[in-house]
C-alpha cells in the first residue's frame, strides 16, 4: 500500500472520526479499522483467555440504553421510551433479563477476577427506578465479584435525584456520578431538544455531595446555538459549584446526530478547540489540575480510574447494548448497538458483539504511546517499562526518531512533546494493517453504523 501524504492521511483521520459512534475515538486500533464481529462468540471467549493470562486488573461497564427522548447533540444509539408508562416498565424489564443472560456468558470466564470499577453509562441509568437500580446491582454481583471498595460511577440527569434514588445509590455502593449537563444556557438546551432543569444541577450537586458522592459534571464545547460568551458563563457557574471533576467534551456532529440527519453542520472545530482550551485555563486559576485530555480535577484523584487507566495493563468487559470490551493484549469489540438488535442476541443467550479486532502486544504499546502522548505531550519511559517490559526508545525507534525530528527531547526520564501533535504521532503509529482496514471501511457504501 503507497504511504498517505500528510494531508491525505489528515483526511483519512477525520473520516474515520465520523464513522465512531462508539464514544472511544481515541483508541486503538481506532473503530474505523474493526471488522465484522458477528460470528466471533468463540474467538472473542478465547481473547478474553489470553487475556486475562496477560493481567487480570479489569473493570466492568454497563450500558444502559434508554433516554427520555433523544437530544439533537447525541452521537449514541441511545432508544427514547419516555419517562413513564408501560414501554418504559416494559423496556427495563426486557433489559434487566437480557443483561442478565449476557453476563451469564462472560461469568465463568471471570470466576478468578475481582472488578475494581464499575462505570454504568448510557443513555440515562439514572431513569430506572430504585428498585429497579437494587436489581440491577443484584445481578451484576451475582454474576460477578466487584469489590466492596471498586470506584463505582453512574451517569446521571440532574432531574432524576430524589432521596429514594439516592438511597438505592449509597445502598448498592455508588461512589461517584457523572452528572450530564452539557450547557447551562437555557436557549442552547432547547434549542438541542434537550429537557433539563437549570436549578436541578445545583440541588442535584448539594445532595448527592451530602450523601458522600463525587461528583462530575460534563459540558459540551461547541454544541449547535452556542456561542462563546454561553459557554464560558455556563462553565463559570459550574466552577462556583466546586465539582469533584469537569468534563470538557466537545460537540462531534458525527452522520449519527439528529443535527446532522436534519442538515445541520458542524462548528468550525479550530474554533472549538480554542474555546475549550480557554476552559481549561479557567479551570486551572480555580484551582483544577489536568487528568487528561478531556478533563480536570480537584485532585489528581479526582478522576474516572476507568476511563483514565487504560493506558496500562488493564481490560474492561463491556455488557450491554453499545458496550465497548478492552480484552488488554488480544482483542477490542462492541457490542450491537441498536436495542432490537441488541436483545435479539443477548436475550438468546447468544454473544451480542457486532464490529471488532484481535490484537497483540504491539498494539497495546501502541496504544499506550498515542494515549500518553495526547494527554500528556510525553512518555515516561520508566513507566513504559514498567507496563510493557520493554524499552520505549528501542521499540520504537524509527518513531522517536521523527519525533525528535519535529522538536520532541528527551528529558527527566520523560520523552517530551512540544506542543500537541494529534495527527503526526497517529501518522507515525498506525500500522499499514490498519490504515488498509480503515480505507476499505470508507470505502464501503453502507457506513459500519449502529445495528
Amino acid at each position: 500500500m503507497a504511504e498517505l501524504s500528510e494531508q491525505a492521511f489528515d483526511a483519512f483521520l477525520a473520516a474515520l472520526r465520523r464513522l465512531d459512534y462508539t464514544g472511544y475515538a481515541e483508541q486503538h486500533p481506532p473503530f474505523g479499522s474493526w471488522q465484522d464481529f458477528g460470528r466471533q462468540g468463540a474467538g472473542i471467549k478465547a481473547a478474553w483467555g489470553r487475556s486475562l493470562g496477560l493481567t487480570k486488573e479489569a473493570g466492568l461497564f454497563v450500558n444502559v440504553p434508554f433516554c427520555r427522548a433523544r437530544c439533537r447533540f447525541c452521537f449514541l444509539p441511545v432508544t427514547a421510551i419516555g419517562s413513564s408508562g408501560e414501554k418504559r416498565t416494559a423496556s427495563f424489564r426486557r433489559y434487566l433479563s437480557a443483561l442478565d443472560k449476557e453476563a451469564a456468558l462472560y461469568a465463568p470466564l471471570f470466576k478468578n477476577v475481582r472488578f475494581s470499577t464499575l462505570y454504568i453509562g448510557g443513555g440515562t441509568p439514572s431513569m430506572m427506578t430504585p428498585a429497579e437500580t437494587r436489581e440491577f446491582f443484584a445481578l451484576l454481583r451475582r454474576r460477578f465479584k466487584v469489590s466492596r471498595s471498586a470506584q463505582t460511577v453512574l451517569e446521571l440527569h440532574p432531574d432524576d435525584v430524589t432521596e429514594e434514588k439516592l438511597s438505592a445509590y449509597t445502598d448498592c455502593g455508588v461512589s461517584r456520578v457523572c452528572i450530564g449537563v452539557q450547557s447551562m444556557d437555557a436557549e442552547v438546551l432547547n434549542a438541542n431538544s434537550r429537557r433539563q432543569g437549570l436549578a436541578q444541577v445545583a440541588a442535584a450537586h448539594a445532595a448527592l455531595k451530602a450523601r458522600g458522592i463525587g461528583v462530575n459534571i460534563d459540558l459540551i464545547c461547541g454544541l449547535p446555538g452556542q456561542d462563546r460568551a454561553s459557554f464560558l458563563s455556563g462553565l463559570k457557574k459550574v466552577i462556583k459549584l466546586g465539582p469533584d471533576q469537569v468534563h470538557l467534551n466537545t460537540f462531534i456532529n458525527t452522520p449519527y446526530t439528529v443535527h446532522a440527519m436534519t442538515g445541520g453542520k458542524a462548528g468550525d472545530e479550530r474554533a472549538v478547540e480554542a474555546l475549550r482550551a480557554q476552559g481549561f485555563r479557567l479551570l486551572a486559576r480555580a484551582g483544577y489540575l489536568k487528568i487528561d485530555s478531556d478533563s480536570m480535577g480537584r485532585t489528581k484523584e479526582s478522576r474516572n480510574r476507568q476511563t483514565t487507566d487504560l493506558s496500562g495493563r488493564r481490560s474492561v468487559l463491556g455488557l450491554g447494548p453499545g458496550a465497548v470490551s478492552r480484552a488488554f493484549g488480544a482483542a477490542r469489540y462492541i457490542n450491537r448497538a441498536g436495542w432490537d438488535g441488541w436483545l435479539a442476541r443477548a436475550g438468546s443467550g447468544l454473544c451480542p458483539a457486532d464490529r471488532g479486532v484481535f490484537c497483540g502486544p504491539e498494539d497495546e504499546m501502541i496504544y499506550s504511546a498515542l494515549t500518553k502522548f495526547t494527554d500528556e505531550q510525553a512518555m515516561d519511559l520508566a513507566w513504559f517499562r514498567r507496563v510493557h517490559k520493554a524499552d520505549f526508545l528501542k521499540v520504537f525507534a524509527p518513531e522517536a526518531a521523527a519525533l525528535k525530528t519535529a522538536g520532541a527531547k528527551l528529558s527527566g526520564g520523560k520523552f517530551r512533546l512540544p506542543h500537541n501533535m494529534w495527527g503526526l504521532v497517529r501518522r507515525l503509529f498506525y500500522r499499514p494493517d490498519v490504515i488498509a482496514r480503515g480505507l476499505a471501511n470508507l470505502k464501503r457504501v453502507r457506513r459500519p453504523g449502529p445495528r
